[in-house]
């Protein structure tokens, strides 16, 4: 039996106002405007970088109900530890 492939999108939101990251002057309340990191590797990579508290990994999925957001903190631990 073949499985469908679903397309995963990654960005950063800022938990307090909600807002996707889109460019560096810029957020937006959009999702699809903003900017799709592709890799979750390469989010964290950027959310490390900025340092910006409250960013949350949003992760999006073909299926609307299975969007899962993360406060960016909690997946870096949960990494770090698995990685150990």
């Amino acid at each position: 039996m073949l499985r469908k492939l679903t397309s995963m999108r990654t960005f950063l939101r800022h938990s307090a106002t909600g807002q996707y990251f889109q460019s560096l002057d810029s957020w937006t309340v959009d999702r699809e405007e903003a900017h799709d990191f592709g890799l979750i590797a390469r989010a964290m990579r950027f959310a490390r970088k900025i340092g910006l508290p409250s960013l949350e990994l949003i992760i999006d999925v073909d299926d609307p109900k299975q969007v899962r957001e993360t406060p960016f903190e909690v997946f870096w631990r949960r990494a770090a530890h698995a990685r150990h």
